[in-house]
């Protein structure tokens, strides 16, 4: 008898033990996955008898708080990291990782926020010995967010409504703003691009890119003859756009009220659609400003977050006669900047002086006489203005005509880092 109660009392336990077990492998499987995991996201092929290669991880799904790489067939060794993610911040990791067969770096760019990721490039020693390509794998650090996250998903941004009819403007210079996209113009104004506009319908588009900066307001400079415009619309870099005007009519020689747009995101470009009214002159000049966020260049400005701290303060076309000399205004940055430099683009120039202006003190000059070409960075330079603001920065150079791409002069990108 006793046995016979024993036998029951076990598999009753035994059959407990195993409800139990499936109550809690059910309720496992029903309780959402709240954990970070690192996930393979793309692969690249890298030929080591190259210096630069890039993965493209457009394809990858969801979204990812943080990288990682692994080497594999052969090791390589990296000088630089370039992350471009979907909503146009780069971040530049410029340390030494040098990664043998099956190595793994550690997390780079590792943040609270999921990111989408468009492309990864290396930069690396080349090994012209080398007997087969090397592949590197691409992993993310994945949340649960980010497992559900899809590209191209976001709402439509919203704002104020679109103007028409007459637009609120004023008088301004009818000399057109002769400075390359990306300058900082008087009234701390930053010069997006311009369009010459016909007497047909004509649609043009004016590239910004999240290398410049975010920007809360935007406005328009119409100069040579009056225009009409059908349709204002601002499109961000996430996919968002923003329609600012329909239906409006500027006269000459006026710019409009500043526009209220998303401060909190970047601007890929600003598109119009509109006519000229006929005249004998036939065209009109259209240009479009804007206004920094907020404090972007600020000390604490999310300017600081963007290419490792570095900010874009403005860009200048370098003189092709002589050495020229050529001044950016620099935004509100109530003592920001430690250092600057000077990237060049497009043609080799010869950089004379670097002179930092500042709103008071003494002016810094750094004094030189390099040849540098296209793609070099001059500096950075550690500024001893202990944070000061910066008024203007003036630089003398020249174009180098016989060194570079096409015929055009060189351009010459200013930037500061806080």
């Amino acid at each position: 008898m006793f046995r016979r109660l024993l036998a029951v009392t076990i598999a009753l336990a035994i059959a407990c033990a195993g409800s139990a077990a499936d109550a809690r492998s059910r309720a496992k499987a029903r309780a959402p996955d709240n954990s970070d995991k690192w996930v393979l996201i793309a692969t690249g092929d890298v030929d080591l008898a190259r210096d630069t290669a890039t993965i493209d991880a457009t394809k990858a799904a969801g979204s990812y708080k943080a990288l990682r790489l692994q080497a594999r067939r052969q090791g390589i060794d990296l000088s630089r990291v370039a992350i471009v993610y979907g909503n146009g911040a780069v971040h530049n990791e410029d340390r030494r990782v040098s990664l043998r067969s099956g190595e793994r770096s550690r997390a780079i760019d590792q943040r609270s926020e999921d990111r989408f990721v468009d492309t990864v490039t290396l930069t690396y020693k080349t090994d012209p010995k080398a007997k087969r390509m090397a592949v590197v794998d691409l992993y993310g650090l994945q949340g649960p967010e980010g497992r559900k996250a899809v590209r191209g998903s976001q709402p439509v941004a919203k704002g104020q409504p679109p103007q028409t009819g007459q637009i609120t403007t004023s008088a301004t210079n009818p000399e057109p703003i002769a400075v390359d996209p990306g300058s900082i113009v008087e009234g701390r104004d930053v010069m997006f691009g311009y369009q010459n506009v016909g007497f047909a319908i004509d649609r043009d588009k004016i590239a910004v890119g999240a290398e410049i900066g975010k920007f809360e307001l935007i406005r328009l400079r119409v100069l040579e003859n009056d225009i009409h415009i059908k349709e204002l619309e601002v499109f961000y870099v996430n996919g968002t756009s923003q329609v600012l005007a329909v239906n409006a009519d500027i006269a000459k020689n006026q710019k409009t009220k500043w526009f209220r747009v998303n401060g909190r995101e970047f601007i890929k470009d600003v598109q119009l659609v509109y006519n000229s009214k006929p005249s004998f002159k036939g065209q009109a000049r259209v240009e479009v400003l804007g206004q920094y966020a907020g404090d972007w260049l600020g000390p604490r400005g999310e300017g600081r977050k963007y290419n490792q701290g570095w900010v874009l303060l403005g860009s200048q076309t370098a003189g092709a006669l002589g050495f020229d000399k050529d001044t950016v205004s620099v935004g509100q940055n109530e003592g920001g900047f430690s250092h600057v430099r000077l990237n060049v683009r497009d043609r080799s120039i010869t950089l004379r002086e670097v002179r930092v202006v500042y709103v008071n003190g003494p002016d810094e000059v750094i004094k030189m006489r390099d040849r540098l070409d296209p793609g070099q960075v001059a500096g950075p330079w550690d500024l001893k203005g202990d944070h000061a603001a910066i008024k203007e920065i003036v630089a003398t150079y020249r174009t180098r005509l016989l060194f570079g791409k096409g015929f055009g002069p060189g351009v010459v990108e200013f930037w500061g880092q806080h």
